[in-house]
């Protein structure tokens, strides 16, 4: 059932009114079925056809298992084998020492004009480059281990990916399991990974008669953190093992604790819990002399003897070096490797290395490395799990597998849930695999306590901070598939940031509080131009407030949000400045547009911006109504008062007095497109509008940021061009490419905000949205070639 709804009416032609009230509309049920003929969606079989299948271990992108707030990252075999993709947790952050002398409060920023005052902003300036720039970096996301196999050839090499064959890795949505199977030198290996749902943890089976014969082992590295690196496919430092420690403890036979210290401003120590099966021995790090046996390069018949050169690279027991001509001494090949027979203790190695790729051997590469050895039966089984502080207790490995096996069927039948599969457009299978697998994705990456980074917990990106504008395209879609248990985790953000954000509005002469952009657990605004003069982040807590509200509308709902609107609006109101000269509120300068391409210093009166501000303050208003206040004046004043969006030659334009807009401006996120939209269209002409919506649909770029298609989507949906909408959904191109995995791919790596944008769209289309048309899915094309079957999701503002 649905709850209670409230919708902003706007008819065609007119213009919606900032201050116009929100009208109550009556409850409805949720069609069930295609045209609500309550036959339920089979959900088993709507997940599992969207099970993701690899073959081959030439994949840029991991396959993931995970909880919402931790996530370990797989290659072909199931693990961290052969690419040393990421495991990441939502409390891993590092900070190294600030610059000598210095701490944050020493932070000066710059002082600019604003409307005649002098305002000083977290802006880097000349004489603290160093400091901004740390204040930027830390604390920083840390990959927390790489856990892989170390897999023996019969004639005694490290196997490489190319000595696997008949690889077969299906990751089974409706469990939350990866089943790798594949097989080396013609024996099968089988290899099943699983994260627990209430910790961070990941359980193993490995099948296998190389477990047997001694051929494969466990190995279980920690790295050190690479502090410089904004963005970090493979996140970690391999070269500097004297700058971090690890210890091993054993706390009973067949379950030991190992310690990761990384120093730094306050060290950061956690611990990571490892249980095996019977037959298996955890091993600490090799330690003795490194003896290079021998060594060649080449491939074929042809081959150099470079066992002397190698010999003088050793240094402390190890060999760091790229394999290149400086290290072989002759010519290389793109398909020659180098060949070493070493010997580190007792143990004899033999490794293959390609031309280009490093070679890391000896005790300094091992020093952190801990390795599982044994089994029996042919099988090895085990547990990973990292924590803050030492786990008292670590679960069994069938006890985890189980538990997702419990939590992850839960959760597919719970919420909303989409079933394209009776359409009879052919574009119905890559839409609902797209559907599938952003609910995947999303439930593993963006479902914690913390918001996430915009790549998830894939990789590291911006440090691995939050960027507050972006929360919303990361949270929303909950709200409307009704899966509020995950977004109240989250959106309590807002609380958290409420005192700091207070402060800083007071700093810049302002009333309430001011949303910072970029955040780490600190919980402190990074420095940075546009981190501190991007404003469209300000009105995000009115529009999760409302969609909390619609669900739940209650007393308590109400004062939940009391004090974040409240002081939401309050800034929202004294930002906007009162030009008396044209006799209305302004926005701005300084400030930077949600498209992020425009002059700070002189930019005013953005069209995103000033109808999102529109809508803010009515929210507040109508929230002031339901706790049975007055309204609030100041708010009113501008409310009615507020800058009309700019136009120019008929249609909106990014902000007011844009040059040359439609030549060199028409990138990023097209905002004026998008107000009537995504957003409910407060302060637009519709007339304007259309006009508007089918010139970016026309001469916009596309190449930039992939959640501006769900959001140009949801623009064609409520002007009623459904076509259109499914058009952007499934762009042919730009950078909207979603791979076999669901990763959205902007700007060359995985972007959850596309995944959470797409959602949210979908609920869009089929739930509704205020003033939608009544029929069943509006924002599908109603000629029959679709047949949308949807059910628990909830209509958008």
């Amino acid at each position: 059932m649905f709850d209670r709804r409230q919708f902003l009416s706007a008819a065609g032609g007119a213009t919606v009114a900032a201050g116009a009230p929100l009208l109550p509309r009556q409850a409805q049920a949720a069609p069930r079925g295609s045209g609500g003929n309550g036959a339920p969606i089979d959900r088993h079989a709507l997940v599992s056809r969207h099970n993701v299948v690899r073959t081959s271990a030439d994949q840029e992108w991991p396959l993931q298992v995970g909880n919402g707030s931790f996530a370990f990252n797989a290659d072909i075999t199931g693990l961290q084998t052969f690419t040393p993709f990421n495991t990441l947790a939502n409390w891993a952050w590092y900070t190294a020492p600030p610059p000598p002398g210095q701490k944050p409060s020493d932070f000066q920023g710059e002082v600019w004009d604003t409307h005649g005052r002098p305002v000083r902003y977290w802006i880097p300036n000349d004489t603290q480059t160093a400091l901004s720039d740390w204040m930027r970096m830390y604390p920083q996301l840390i990959s927390l281990a790489r856990t892989g196999l170390r897999l023996v050839t019969r004639d005694g090499w490290d196997a490489t990916s190319k000595d696997l064959t008949d690889c077969h890795q299906e990751l089974d949505l409706w469990t939350g399991t990866l089943d790798s199977r594949f097989q080396v030198d013609g024996e099968p290996v089988r290899v099943r990974t699983c994260c627990h749902p209430d910790f961070d943890a990941v359980a193993v089976t490995v099948e296998s008669p190389l477990v047997d014969a001694g051929r494969l082992s466990v190995l279980v590295d920690f790295p050190f953190v690479d502090t410089l690196a904004k963005r970090a496919v493979y996140v970690g430092d391999w070269d500097h093992p004297d700058a971090h420690r690890t210890s091993l403890a054993r706390r009973s036979g067949r379950r030991a604790d190992i310690t990761h210290t990384l120093s730094g401003l306050h060290d950061l120590t956690y611990h990571t819990g490892v249980r095996w099966s019977a037959g298996a021995e955890l091993n600490a790090p090799a330690s003795g002399p490194l003896t290079i046996t021998s060594a060649r390069y080449g491939a074929g018949s042809t081959w150099v003897d470079v066992t002397a050169r190698l010999r003088d690279k050793v240094a402390g027991d190890s060999v760091f070096a790229t394999v290149d001509a400086d290290l072989v001494g002759t010519e290389t090949g793109a398909g020659d490797v180098l060949e070493v027979v070493y010997r580190l203790g007792d143990d004899v190695r033999r490794e293959r290395v390609a031309t280009g790729a490093e070679l890391r051997i000896g005790r300094r590469a091992e020093e952190h490395r801990y390795t599982l050895t044994g089994g029996e039966h042919g099988r090895l089984e085990f547990v990973v799990l990292f924590s803050p502080d030492t786990a008292r207790s670590l679960p069994q490995p069938d006890s985890v597998f189980a538990a997702g096996a419990r939590h992850w069927p839960r959760h597919w039948k719970s919420g909303g849930a989409v079933d394209l599969s009776g359409s009879t457009d052919s574009r119905w299978f890559e839409l609902e695999r797209r559907i599938v697998l952003s609910q995947y994705l999303e439930a593993v990456n963006d479902a914690g306590s913390f918001p996430t980074q915009e790549s998830g917990l894939v990789l590291r990106t911006w440090w691995g901070k939050a960027q507050m504008e972006m929360y919303w395209w990361h949270a929303a879609h909950w709200a409307l598939w009704n899966r509020w248990d995950i977004l109240d985790r989250s959106v309590t953000i807002y609380q958290r940031l409420l005192a700091s954000s207070r402060k800083r509005a007071a700093a810049q002469g302002y009333k309430g509080a001011k949303w910072p952009k970029m955040i780490g657990p600190d919980l402190r605004q990074s420095p940075g131009e546009t981190n501190v003069l991007l404003i469209w982040q300000q009105p995000h807590p009115m529009f999760l407030a409302e969609l909390d509200y619609r669900a739940h509308p209650t007393r308590q709902t109400l004062e939940k949000w009391r004090e974040v609107l409240f002081a939401t609006a309050d800034f929202l109101a004294s930002y906007a400045f009162w030009d008396e000269p044209t006799k209305r509120y302004i926005l701005g300068p300084p400030l930077q547009v949600m498209s992020e391409n425009a002059d700070s210093k002189t930019a005013m009166n953005p069209t995103f911006e000033l109808s999102y501000w529109r809508m803010g303050l009515r929210i507040a208003q109508t929230w002031r109504e339901r706790l049975g206040l007055d309204r609030d004046s100041d708010w009113d004043k501008v409310l009615h008062g507020l800058a009309e969006l700019p136009v120019e030659d008929g249609v909106y334009v990014l902000y007011e007095g844009v040059p040359d807009m439609w030549t060199k401006y028409n990138f990023d996120h097209p905002g004026p497109a998008v107000v009537y939209g995504w957003l409910p269209g407060d302060g637009v002409d519709m007339d304007t509008f259309l006009r508007t919506a089918h010139k970016v649909f026309a001469e916009w770029q596309v190449d930039r940021w992939s959640w501006d298609f769900p959001m140009i989507a949801m623009t064609a949906a409520r002007i009623g061009e459904p076509e259109q909408a499914l058009h952007w959904l499934l762009y042919p191109g730009g950078a909207d490419n979603i791979d076999d995995a669901g990763y959205g791919d902007t700007h060359g790596y995985p972007y959850l905000p596309d995944n959470g944008g797409l959602l949210y769209a979908i609920a869009f289309m089929c739930a509704g949205w205020d003033g939608a048309p009544d029929r069943h899915a509006p924002g599908f094309p109603g000629d029959g070639t679709w047949t949308v079957r949807w059910e628990n999701l909830s209509p958008a503002l």
